[in-house]
């Protein structure tokens, strides 16, 4: 007779804990890695939409407007034209969501972008900053959207993309329009300082 090799129930319940401790090890440095490439992710979107809606000012021959907005349970920007208005409050609201209605008559609506607090990862300028800006279709360069007065010229803008302050991205807008990434202070993502 030949004899049967099996494992043990002791042998699979060993393995089973085995597996088990790798798991619980591994889990939250795998849930940072997710949380990182989303964060990079959403960064790398973000340059990207900025690059179009400056080559889309030149392409449209008008004023492409970039709008940030935030609630409880999610950060935004659209992208938008609007033909020059003496007051120059002409929006598109990315709070109500990509399409019909988010936008004031005589807006035009290319781009709106949502993140969802469940992500994890916020889009938000910083407090000392203003919330929108426009690029201008002759320069490529970004100008202010005051509400009293023409648009001026002005010299950066900036959007912080951060799921904490030790995990945070910046992308930063010089007046020539072009957007470049670094890392502010404290962060430890692998970019470039800011200066």
């Amino acid at each position: 007779m030949r004899r049967q090799r099996a494992f043990t129930l002791i042998e699979l319940m060993v393995v089973v804990a085995l597996v088990a401790i790798v798991l619980m090890i591994a889990a939250p440095s795998f849930r940072d890695f997710i949380l990182l490439q989303r964060l990079k992710s959403i960064n790398a979107q973000l340059v990207t939409d900025l690059q179009f809606a400056r080559s889309e000012a030149v392409a449209r021959n008008t004023l492409m407007r970039v709008q940030f907005r935030a609630n409880d349970s999610v950060t935004c920007y659209s992208l938008f034209t609007a033909p020059a208005a003496p007051d120059n409050k002409i929006v598109c609201d990315c709070l109500l969501g990509a399409g019909g209605g988010s936008c004031d008559a005589g807006a035009t609506e290319v781009r709106t972008v949502l993140v969802p607090r469940g992500l994890s990862v916020r889009v938000l300028t910083p407090p000392y900053e203003l919330g929108s800006f426009a690029y201008d279709p002759v320069t490529g360069g970004i100008k202010s959207i005051p509400f009293d007065s023409p648009s001026v010229p002005i010299n950066r803008f900036v959007v912080d993309t951060s799921i904490d302050a030790a995990r945070n991205l910046r992308v930063v807008v010089n007046r020539a329009g072009r957007p470049s990434v670094c890392k502010p202070t404290g962060s430890t993502m692998s970019a470039e300082a800011c200066p």
